[in-house]
């Protein structure tokens, strides 16, 4: 059984013995929990290094488990994440050590034995529903459904070598706990060139937006190539306002944080049909990246039709215009590609807005209709969409949740903020954009 799915049995059953009582019967006293001594699961996750550098730098203790990497392109790294339960299992886990080797195209890579360096609490698949069930009902969430796993993650990585063929690696973890048994256990990983990837068309466009969406879970640069062209091939046949833009955020951020993947488009994009090249080098470029000496191969015609291209947008830009109004999906996107806080910080920070959405509600329901769309509208309009995203990515993404709990907690969130992210769950503004 996979550490995911004893999670989850685990967590329906602290749920239904916990949340019921408390949530009818008011009962606000636990029993002890029974003793359960500290052990190391017989099973090993392969983490992204983003997980570490990107996105548990701006969460709290316990969070959402990251995925386990089962596929990976040239250049991604990762490192071991060892699981442990039981009593003081982080006290255990650091006073853990652990090594590894990867074995991958015949050769073997060693690391040797050194401490575990980050160690997070886990919450149970669904934690989060449970302990915003229970504060619903003001009782606070006991730790023993809190976390029930801890997690560990060695002090070194294995990266992909760029030049890496199609193939599978192989992972044996030596875990040596002080005073415990140890432990070898193995695991694969798929490696997949960008050749490989490439070849991977997106079949419609609910695939594309799950891709858009879920990204940062599981990084797979290869597969940039094809949203590309996807994206060109559905707005030349069905044009929407701002797609392009929100699309084109995703991808540069995605392509700004891997530059293995973006040297890699720059040698392929100049082979690919001209909308596609066109919408490529504009990426490229927005993500920071020289793409003159592949402009300067194409006909002069192409360069000059490239060249006038308008630059896209920058997603921070809060200005209120009539182009905000996508700037909070294009933040979505840029959350999407890399799992940054910044765009969610951002999002939130729209929330500050709530007097202008007043203003807007009292106008909407009043005889008289402005001429025109004014700054204040816009914010009070932007105000409802950034409250119903927030809250909906608060209920199904467990990064933008643990992001959300890191603001409450900072001190850096201004009052007026924690004061609606507290209330994204009832706020009537909040039920969909527009606040109708």
């Amino acid at each position: 059984m996979s550490i995911v799915a004893s999670i989850r049995i685990l967590i329906s059953l602290f749920a239904g013995f916990w949340l019921i009582p408390n949530l009818f019967g008011q009962q606000k006293t636990y029993p002890p929990p029974k003793q359960s001594p500290a052990q190391i699961a017989d099973q090993i996750m392969l983490v992204n290094e983003s997980v570490l550098k990107q996105q548990w730098t701006h969460t709290l203790d316990p969070v959402n488990a990251p995925k386990n990497a089962i596929l990976l392109n040239p250049g991604q790294c990762v490192r071991i994440g060892v699981v442990a339960t039981g009593d003081n299992r982080d006290e255990y886990l650091k006073h853990t050590n652990l090594s590894f080797s990867v074995r991958f195209a015949g050769q073997t890579v060693p690391h040797g034995h050194a401490p575990l360096a980050y160690i997070k609490r886990m919450k149970p698949e669904g934690g989060d529903f449970v302990a915003r069930a229970l504060a619903a009902g003001g009782v606070k969430a006991p730790d023993a459904i809190r976390s029930l796993a801890s997690l560990g993650i060695s002090a070194s990585n294995w990266c992909v070598p760029v030049d890496a063929q199609d193939g599978s690696a192989s992972v044996t973890a030596t875990i040596e706990p002080s005073g415990g048994k140890r432990v070898v256990v193995s695991s694969t990983v798929e490696v997949e060139t960008f050749a490989m990837g490439s070849q991977k068309k997106f079949k419609d466009v609910q695939a594309f937006g799950q891709f858009l969406q879920t990204y940062y879970q599981e990084p797979h640069p290869a597969r940039l190539l094809p949203a590309i062209n996807f994206m060109v091939t559905e707005q030349s046949q069905t044009s929407r306002e701002g797609q392009a833009e929100i699309v084109g955020a995703f991808l540069s951020a995605a392509l700004r944080t891997d530059v293995v993947a973006a040297h890699n488009l720059l040698s392929r994009i100049g082979s690919e049909p001209p909308p596609t090249r066109a919408f490529g080098l504009l990426v490229l470029r927005a993500a920071g990246y020289d793409v003159d000496p592949v402009l300067n191969a194409l006909p002069k015609q192409e360069q000059v039709k490239s060249q006038s291209l308008p630059a896209l947008e920058d997603p921070f830009d809060l200005t209120p215009s009539q182009a905000l109004f996508h700037h909070l999906d294009m933040l979505w996107g840029v959350f999407g590609a890399t799992g940054q806080y910044e765009p969610v910080k951002t999002i939130a920070s729209a929330l500050a807005w709530r007097s202008d959405y007043e203003a807007f509600a009292e106008m909407r329901n009043g005889p008289d209709r402005p001429p025109a769309i004014t700054p204040s509208i816009v914010r009070g309009v932007v105000y409802t969409a950034a409250g119903w995203s927030l809250r909906s990515f608060q209920m199904n993404d467990g990064l933008a949740a643990d992001y959300i709990e890191y603001m409450l907690a900072s001190e850096e969130t201004p009052p007026a903020i924690k004061s609606e992210l507290r209330n994204l769950s009832t706020n009537p503004a909040f039920k969909r954009p527009g606040g109708q």
